[in-house]
């Protein structure tokens, strides 16, 4: 089964006693969704775009004769309210100007500027995306007066054509004489303005009034109906927006930022202690290779030193520069060393000790000294004491080396 498609847009509006909530689409006749309290109203949460409709008591909506040129109407709507005595901020969201009709350099204007009033909603959570005057809202009557309840209020809207040019609420509470004579005094005021054109019927959308007295006090045909469904306002109709919506707007866009920045800060340090846990996590694994490695390694090592020494060992057997007749010739390679008797010779790896005579003392310097220059032998560090003199003047000669480390 298909489901129903909701209404896009939700219309929130005072009725004769209590809030009401509209949906439809922009622009054509709305449903009645629900009956909301007397006291406040509260949007849904599955509009798409949400108005609000506040009755005539949060507004001034005056009609007035403007001079000048058409670009300057709204400067001068401004001056206009300063010298009624009205206080209004020069801005799209606290003043509305709509051009009725021009005449010979002079323009019939309608003034809709909002009250310093609280907005009657219970949730400031879903605020309206546009708010307008709740008499916007229906297709009035041409050239008429039309009289309605706003929340137990008489209010009363003037047109003229098709255009709303006055709306105000009424203070008296019963649609009697004395409402018929403020009536009178408003309709003589509008006219000393020049601004009420030719009205030719007054509409009533409540079952209270005599007709009869209303069309002897007045001079006008007046007739009763039902009041009929609002209508959608079209998007971007109305730019008029109460300083505590937007202070409430204001608000919920600081807390997205904040917490935004707050989700944003979250994910940062959630994304850095991954990355050290990452990288914690492969450091370990490389430490626990390396030990691993380490551990294999350590009992090769042993065996490699094992090698090395029992190598060092057997070097000499096998390497012909090691070898001991190969040392004993590197001692043999001084020129002094045939006049030499060399009578104690003794190798190892490590060292080398060789004692010999001389016929005398020079060829005993001579010799120790060209043997300690000699390359093969010198990896050896050399301790040569003085030659022994004897007393046939021979020399006998000692030589003791130690590799170095």
């Amino acid at each position: 089964m298909a489901k129903t498609r909701k209404p896009p847009c939700e219309l929130l509006l005072p009725s004769t006693h209590t809030w009401q909530s509209w949906a439809g689409a922009e622009g054509a006749s709305c449903q009645f969704s629900g009956e909301q309290t007397a006291e406040g109203a509260v949007f849904g949460k599955d509009a798409q775009r949400r108005v609000l409709a506040l009755p005539a008591t949060h507004f001034w909506v005056l009609p007035a004769w403007l001079k000048g040129q058409p670009e300057h109407l709204r400067s001068m709507a401004l001056l206009h309210l300063e010298r009624m005595g009205i206080k209004a901020d020069d801005d799209e969201a606290s003043v509305q100007v709509r051009n009725i009709q021009g005449k010979e350099g002079a323009y019939l204007t309608r003034i809709l500027a909002l009250k310093d009033q609280p907005v009657p909603l219970r949730d400031s959570t879903r605020l309206p995306d546009e708010v307008t005057l709740h008499a916007l809202c229906y297709p009035l009557v041409q050239n008429s007066i039309t009289i309605f309840r706003e929340l137990e209020r008489l209010v009363v809207a003037i047109t003229s054509g098709a255009q709303l040019i006055y709306c105000t609420p009424l203070s008296a509470n019963k649609l009697d004489g004395n409402a018929l004579a403020e009536l009178n005094n408003i309709c003589l005021q509008l006219g000393f303005q020049g601004v009420l054109g030719r009205l030719e019927s007054i509409v009533l959308w409540i079952d209270e009034g005599d007709i009869t007295q209303i069309q002897r006090v007045t001079g006008l045909t007046a007739y009763r109906c039902d009041m009929p469904a609002p209508t959608m306002p079209a998007r971007g109709s109305s730019l008029l927006m109460p300083q505590d919506v937007i202070a409430a707007r204001q608000s919920q866009s600081r807390r997205a930022k904040t917490r935004f920045m707050a989700l944003t800060v979250g994910a940062v340090i959630a994304a850095a202690i991954a990355l050290v846990a990452t990288l914690t996590s492969l450091a370990l694994q490389e430490r626990n290779m390396l030990r691993e490695k380490v551990a294999e390694l350590t009992p090769r090592s042993s065996r490699v030193m094992d090698h090395k020494k029992a190598w060092q060992e057997a070097a000499p057997a096998v390497d012909p520069t090691t070898w001991p007749q190969q040392m004993l010739l590197h001692c043999m390679e001084p020129e002094s060393s045939k006049e030499a008797s060399i009578t104690h010779w003794e190798w190892t790896p490590d060292r080398l000790s060789i004692r010999g005579r001389m016929p005398n003392a020079s060829l005993a310097l001579q010799y120790t000294k060209e043997a300690s220059e000699i390359e093969a032998l010198g990896v050896f560090g050399w301790e040569i004491p003085a030659p022994v003199i004897a007393s046939d003047n021979s020399a006998t000669f000692e030589m003791k080396g130690a590799r170095g480390e």
